[in-house]
């Protein structure tokens, strides 16, 4: 397939009535006869005997670089061939890689960049712009094919993406890397029109799953989808593509793929010219990557490219079902997302993937026995407690301090119930400690008395989860109160921030989150605290509000 998208124009060498003759006429010198015949002796030797070093050595070789996405990569070496018997003196170099192997070249001043990409993820464009590059789809779908979730051969198909987010039986791998993973967490957001969630919404039942992910990262543990370790007994769902499906089920008949009945997203493979921003460049057709960009796209588009998308079970950019209902059949396709929404959830997902180091400080003054509706203020707090608890995963490390007037030794504001470190440390005939944290916040409310002594403890609790920091986590101080402090002996609120400025260190992060349980929050206190750290300060009226609040407090660091 010629790079062209039309053949050579006349020389003009000959008109239309036939061949140009000379004017001239009389005896051609002997010489020149002589002279004649040897050129053409010698031509004609080199035709019959040394023509295929003449055209090596006439061809000079110009290199196109491409990276494919690894499920595209025979499709993409047949395109390849294709293309190069008509055009064998330009050198295409092919490569596999996924977005996030692209992406990581970037910044790489020695590595090779790809001038014609296939990726196979939606986040390809957020990520390439990001690092400073842009592209242009040549092609907006060469092949695609829709994500639905494996499981075992209990599986069932979920009411919807925003279900089985919430469900905790999602199996995530690194959204960043692989597109699938990607899809289920966008997924959530094109199906709302029929599930009635919000982003808010959505963005709270992610922090559990986050998390989870989060702790299997930095622990080592796998990322990236292994379909074969799926048995009879799992009860996870794992994002995958049908053709991914279809590949291991030859491998593993234990494997069961379902749709959740508002849809499927598609994840599609668009071809992508990196060293180019505009179509009007490329239609120009000056740049050589940008002509073999269009020259492979003709192929996909051809009778062969089609039976051969066809062939590796993929579908083409028509999106039809497979042939004998295999795979997902005609499950509804979802629509896909504005771009900004795809950003801003493979953003959310980095930050709230960052395992969680929390230090809970807890009001414990009198009023928190004042009564919400059917629960005092101290409930209130607990309650939320228990519920964040329950969203964190055992690498997380967490904390309980308990505050008002006169509650520790020699006076102090406060008193520690449960140390700062990992829910999974061991603790001895406690069980875990994570065991003790939840035995400790239960026990908060028997020890409501006094005064707030909120200033001294703020101050305390910081300086003391920046002694504890550690750049594994997300360190922050998390304070439950229902108000601002009337202990007359602590400090001011100038002195608490201006020391609180004094020793925040940019370099190690700790932020105060603020979360005010009762309307007589003074929310102008409350504030300027939070805000001396770089953290926030909210307000939570239902326990369940907790990790809504958590997840803003993560997102906005």
């Amino acid at each position: 397939m010629s790079l062209d998208d039309s053949t050579a124009a006349p020389d003009g060498s000959q008109t239309s009535g036939g061949s140009r003759r000379s004017s001239r006429t009389g005896r051609v010198p002997l010489l020149v006869g002589l002279a004649l015949l040897l050129v053409i002796g010698v031509v004609g030797f080199l035709v019959i005997g040394g023509g295929d070093d003449t055209e090596a050595a006439d061809c000079v070789s110009e290199q196109v670089t491409l990276t494919t996405a690894p499920v595209m990569e025979s499709l993409v070496a047949q395109a390849v061939e294709d293309v190069n018997a008509d055009e064998p003196c330009i050198d295409i170099e092919v490569s596999t890689g996924t977005v996030k192997d692209v992406v990581a070249l970037l910044g790489d001043p020695d590595a090779e960049l790809p001038e014609i990409w296939i990726p196979d993820s939606p986040t390809w464009k957020g990520q390439l712009t990001a690092a400073g590059w842009t592209g242009t789809p040549v092609a907006d779908v060469l092949a695609q094919t829709p994500v639905g979730l494996i499981g075992g051969p209990a599986a069932q198909a979920p009411a919807s993406w925003t279900d089985v987010l919430d469900g905790g039986s999602l199996a995530m791998a690194d959204p960043s890397a692989e597109g699938a993973s990607a899809l289920a967490l966008l997924a959530p957001y094109a199906e709302m029109g029929r599930t009635g969630e919000t982003p808010a919404s959505i963005e709270q039942k992610t922090v559990p799953v986050a998390q989870t992910y989060g702790e299997r990262a930095v622990s080592g543990g796998a990322t990236e989808t292994d379909l074969s370790t799926i048995s009879a007994s799992s009860t996870q769902l794992v994002p995958a593509t049908e053709q991914a499906y279809l590949r291991a089920r030859r491998s593993n008949d234990q494997l069961t793929l379902v749709a959740p009945r508002t849809g499927v997203p598609m994840l599609q493979y668009p071809l992508v010219d990196v060293n180019r921003g505009s179509m009007d460049v490329m239609a120009q057709g000056g740049d050589l990557s940008a002509r073999v960009a269009r020259a492979l796209t003709r192929w996909f588009t051809s009778a062969a490219g089609a039976r051969a998308i066809a062939a590796a079970e993929l579908r083409g950019p028509d999106g039809a079902p497979l042939g004998s209902d295999i795979g997902l059949g005609d499950a509804p396709v979802l629509d896909r997302v504005a771009q900004k929404t795809t950003d801003d959830v493979l953003r959310q997902w980095r930050v709230l993937s960052v395992p969680s180091s929390i230090l809970a400080v807890v009001d414990l003054s009198g009023s928190m026995k004042t009564a919400i509706g059917g629960v005092t203020r101290i409930e209130l707090a607990v309650n939320a407690s228990q519920v964040a608890l329950e969203a964190f995963p055992a690498q997380a490390r967490i904390g309980v301090w308990g505050f008002s007037k006169n509650r520790g030794e020699d006076g102090a504001s406060w008193a520690e119930y449960a140390a700062l470190d990992r829910l999974d440390a061991p603790a001895g005939d406690a069980g875990t400690h994570g065991d003790v944290v939840r035995e400790e916040a239960a026990a908060l409310v028997g020890r409501v008395r006094g005064a707030t002594g909120l200033m001294d403890t703020a101050l305390a609790a910081y300086k003391h989860a920046q002694e504890k920091w550690d750049p594994a986590w997300f360190n922050s101080v998390v304070i439950f109160t229902d108000g601002a402090s009337d202990d007359s002996s602590s400090l001011s609120l100038e002195s608490l921030v201006n020391q609180l400025k004094s020793i925040r260190d940019p370099a190690k992060p700790v932020k105060v989150i603020i979360i005010g349980i009762s309307e007589d929050s003074d929310t102008g206190e409350l504030e300027q605290i939070a805000a001396a750290t770089g953290g926030q300060n909210y307000l939570v009226r239902n326990p369940n509000e907790i990790l809504g609040v958590l997840a803003q407090a993560l997102v906005n660091r």
